[in-house]
């Protein structure tokens, strides 16, 4: 079945859902109307069930048509970005279509174009382009153009004409039979599982389809690349927000979002771990009938079976189509912070503050807990690792974990929080005493180094007590001997505002 039949397929199953909710309505109405009218008990039942029915689309309809689509990220302005501008709009003629009227830069691994049009697709509206943050920092300008050719694809098959439309409309047909109950919603249920059957069948073909316009813009080898990094680059970007950007807030800092992240990814650590789960994760993808998108091992054989030749591959980092990118990046980056974070910085400072910061923190959550369940007036390291050492560690830990956690979720996350603790209370001790700091490493998210230069992994020498308690002398003795209380154990002193909560 071809893919201009399988959407017209579709979009005749779509109308004949709402037709078949009219006639519903109707008729359940008019025989409400007959039966009040003869006199019969069941009128009532018949007027009760189509006012449900009518309640239900209407609540549907109210909900989704007053949800628009709104364009969001940073705007690439033609004026700014020349280059890139000419770049796309060349993939344009490729792709024998008219180019976006506004590109945005988005925090996503994806890129995407959509058009605002009207009258159910027959008058063009403004078409837009959304670029991805993370593929500029992770793809080559090869790359690039192969994934902008597939997206300019989807505009010269007319695919975003009816887009909008039959996305609202299919919205609606998922609250409409969200509300039904009974063998109605269970008939209608039925009827929407066959449409999106049919319309994922189309979608899917609409991206192979588009993929003939990647090949066509930066050949097969550009083409089988970009689509082979984009499930490892998503997890990649995933891991990189929450172990790297999740420190920002406690460092004050506004950081290099795509020069960050692309260091992260041509990090030799980073690099061969993203290397072996990428082949995986290819292998592993899973494959439904409900998907809008083909396995990308799919697409990829696709592409390899392609009658068009292949091209001489641009391997510049994407990001070099930006003219003046020290300039340009901190501007859209800008945009897409929904906070002032403070002034821009390098990812080493951030890394140095915001350790600093989280380690004081659970410095001072340590010495409370230690206070408030009485094992120490003071709050100090050295009784909380005796009250450890006398078994009372869950109940220490116990404090900053959830209530509803079973015995054995309990007893598994104990340690973990308790290395952390201790270990955060070490390294604030060390940091305040001008002896060490933290230090960003790609492949960390940071180290702990001491001044004199050797890295400390504190938690490796601490897990083994908060594991087994017999193991305390020696970690006592390594404290000790490094000297991390020269005067003798003080109470925590937190010098900034604490957090209640372990970070």
């Amino acid at each position: 079945m071809g893919v201009r039949l399988r959407a017209g397929l579709s979009v005749v199953l779509l109308a004949g859902f709402f037709v078949l909710l009219v006639g519903l309505i109707g008729g359940l109405a008019g025989l409400a109307i007959y039966a009040l009218a003869t006199g019969r008990l069941a009128g009532i039942k018949l007027v009760a069930i189509a006012g449900v029915a009518i309640f239900a689309i209407g609540g549907a309809l109210y909900k989704v048509l007053k949800q628009r689509s709104e364009p969001h990220g940073a705007v690439i302005t033609r004026a700014e970005q020349p280059a890139l501008w000419q770049m796309i709009d060349e993939l344009a003629v490729v792709a024998n279509t008219r180019g976006p009227d506004e590109i945005r830069l988005v925090p996503e691994v994806n890129a995407a174009v959509w058009e605002d049009s009207r009258l159910l697709g027959l008058r063009p509206g403004r078409r837009y382009m959304e670029i991805g943050l993370p593929l500029l920092a992770g793809m080559t300008v090869g790359e690039l153009r192969a994934v902008l050719g597939h997206e300019l694809g989807h505009y010269s098959h007319g695919h975003t004409k009816y887009a909008a439309v039959t996305y609202r409309a299919s919205a609606t047909m998922a609250h409409t039979v969200e509300r039904l109950e009974g063998p109605i919603g269970w008939l209608f249920g039925l009827y929407m599982k066959l449409y999106f059957v049919v319309a994922r069948s189309a979608n899917r073909a609409q991206e192979l389809q588009a993929d003939v316009l990647a090949v066509r813009a930066a050949g097969k080898t550009a083409a089988r690349t970009a689509l082979g990094k984009i499930p490892a680059m998503a997890l990649a970007w995933g891991h990189f927000n929450r172990s790297y950007v999740g420190m920002v807030p406690h460092a004050g800092r506004t950081p290099q979002l795509l020069m960050g992240f692309h260091s992260y990814l041509t990090n030799d650590t980073r690099r061969r771990q993203l290397a072996e789960v990428q082949g995986e994760m290819l292998d592993t993808e899973p494959a439904s009938k409900y998907d809008s998108h083909p396995p990308i091992r799919v697409r990829i054989a696709t592409v390899d079976q392609m009658a068009e030749p292949d091209k001489a591959s641009d391997t510049r980092p994407a990001w070099a189509l930006l003219v003046r990118p020290d300039q340009a990046i901190p501007r859209l980056e800008s945009q897409l912070l929904i906070n002032d974070l403070g002034p821009r910085a390098s990812w080493e400072e951030i890394v140095r503050l915001a350790g600093a910061q989280i380690a004081e923190n659970n410095a001072g959550v340590l010495a409370e807990i230690a206070k408030q369940t009485g094992v120490s007036r003071t709050g100090s390291l050295a009784d909380v690792l005796t009250a450890v050492e006398q078994g009372k560690g869950e109940l220490l830990a116990a404090q900053v974990l959830e209530d509803d956690l079973s015995r054995q979720e309990l007893a598994e996350a104990v340690p973990d929080v308790l290395t952390s603790l201790v270990a955060d209370t070490i390294s604030s001790t060390l940091i305040r005493a001008g002896r060490a700091h933290f230090q960003l490493d790609w492949s960390g998210p940071k180290l702990l180094r001491l001044d004199g230069g050797a890295a400390l992994d504190l938690l490796e020498l601490v897990r083994p007590a908060m594991d087994d308690p017999r193991q305390m002398p020696v970690l006592r003795e390594w404290i000790a001997r490094t000297n991390v209380f020269p005067a003798g154990e003080e109470p925590t002193v937190v010098t900034a505002p604490v957090s209640p909560k372990w970070t």
